[in-house]
């Protein structure tokens, strides 16, 4: 025990007769009493300051120890002024806090005069490796969201695959149009157009304008008329509605659809008339958007596959943020958490009981003739049909889910560990050197830490 301690500690001693404060390198400060009265006294005195001496050992560390523990802004007001707290609260959530508890852990290895007292040693033990794994670099990312990212980027590969056929024989019906002879082309009245297309009608369509302008117009008369009966239906609902408000709502629901029918019935009437250039310049308009429209959606999945195996490795190396920056966004994880096992959870039994569905038995049927002999054949039987379907559509649902909450969570935490994780005011210093852009780089790096 250093003499500069020493000479400042002094020990409140309360006596039966009153108070005397004492320092223990003075001789006491005792009233005249006798000596047998004295002597005692003083044997108390001394055992009180021999076992207060005890005590108070370590004392300078141990409030550095203390200081240390409510570092952590994740400590509310209430619990630092009782002076106690959950132990994960004790975790900084940021460098500057991490920094400031190493500087006073290393504060109260200075100024401690035991090492060895065991209050010390745990609380300095344990609040060192709180440090210590808040400085480090944890992984964070797992395999089971690589492997439904990988699955969902070979989903969109198979599907862009298929998509490119679609295209070509969009361009195909394209060019198709573009060849056809001019021909005269007939109007149809109303009442003589059909309300069904004939078999094969969708393909007949593109051999020649004729064919092509009818297609349209049973096509507009169908929604005319699918327009007429909704709100037919709508005005025997209006009739017998008793609330006043559903009554609104159903008229109103009428009076759209025969707007709808209306406008049916005037684009009928204008392509009713159009000759063999107009109906060859509406078709070749038709075909352009519906390659557009291929391409896009190929485009679209293309894009998809090349995010995915782009996230991919950011998601790896994203996945290595420091402890503090792991207890600051421990609410996320955790509902991140929650969000991947249920889904998860759902994906498997969706999967698992679609594979153990093929374990049922197929319909067979066994026939034994005349002479004894048998034969076992596979009948088809509507029920197998069913299950086949079931079976198909439930491992594929299963598949959608793994690959949906793969990819979403995925996507979540790389964008949060490329906010986080990296200090991207450096960069940002370099690529835009105005101070209103560095400042506000500097800023979002400072909140962050």
């Amino acid at each position: 025990m250093s003499e500069k301690n020493n000479r400042k500690r002094q020990i409140f001693y309360d006596m039966t007769l009153g108070f005397c404060f004492i320092d223990y390198h003075t001789v006491p400060l005792l009233p005249a009493f006798p000596p047998l009265f004295r002597n005692f006294a003083l044997c108390e005195i001394n055992q009180k300051i021999k076992y207060m001496e005890e005590n108070m050992l370590n004392n300078e560390a141990i409030q550095y120890l203390d200081e240390a523990m409510f570092t952590s802004s994740l400590i509310s007001k209430k619990d630092r002024k009782k002076g106690k707290t959950d132990w994960e609260n004790v975790y900084p959530r940021t460098k500057k806090e991490t920094e400031r508890m190493a500087e006073l852990l290393a504060k109260a290895a200075e100024v401690v005069e035991d090492p060895n007292d065991e209050e010390y040693r745990e609380r300095y033990e344990a609040l060192e490796e709180i440090v210590e794994w808040s400085q480090e670099r944890h992984r964070t990312w797992v395999w089971s969201l690589i492997a439904g990212a990988l699955l969902s980027a070979g989903i969109f590969y198979y599907y862009h695959n298929e998509q490119k056929d679609d295209i070509a024989r969009a361009q195909a019906a394209q060019e198709q149009v573009k060849q056809w002879k001019e021909e005269a082309v007939t109007p149809t009245k109303w009442e003589a157009c059909p309300t069904k297309h004939s078999d094969n009608a969708y393909n007949l369509r593109l051999t020649s304008a004729q064919k092509y302008k009818t297609y349209k117009l049973i096509d507009l008369k169908q929604r005319a008329e699918s327009n007429v009966e909704n709100a037919k239906n709508f005005d025997q609902r209006a009739d017998t509605a008793q609330l006043k408000e559903n009554k609104e709502k159903y008229l109103k629901n009428a009076a759209s659809y025969r707007e709808m029918e209306a406008k049916n019935r005037a684009e009928y009437d204008s392509i009713n008339a159009m000759d063999f250039a107009q109906v060859h310049e509406m078709a070749k308009r038709d075909q352009e958007r519906h390659v557009e429209s291929e391409i896009s959606s190929g485009n679209t999945l293309r894009n998809y596959m090349i995010f995915l195996l782009i996230l991919i490795p950011l998601y790896i190396i994203t996945g290595y943020p420091h402890g503090y920056t792991i207890t600051r966004h421990t609410r996320r994880t955790g509902c991140l958490n929650i969000f991947r096992k249920v889904g998860f959870a759902i994906a498997s039994a969706c999967f698992g009981v679609g594979l153990a569905m093929n374990l049922l038995p197929d319909y067979r049927v066994k026939t034994t003739y005349s002479d004894g002999s048998t034969s076992t054949h596979t009948e088809s039987d509507p029920v197998n049909f069913i299950l086949i379907a079931l079976k198909g559509g439930l491992m594929i649902v299963g598949a959608v889910i793994f690959c949906f909450v793969s990819s979403m969570v995925m996507t979540v935490e790389t964008v949060s560990g490329l906010w986080n994780n990296f200090n991207w005011s450096g960069w940002m210093r370099k690529l835009i050197p105005s101070r209103q852009a560095n400042g506000e780089a500097e800023a979002t790096y400072n909140r962050n830490e």
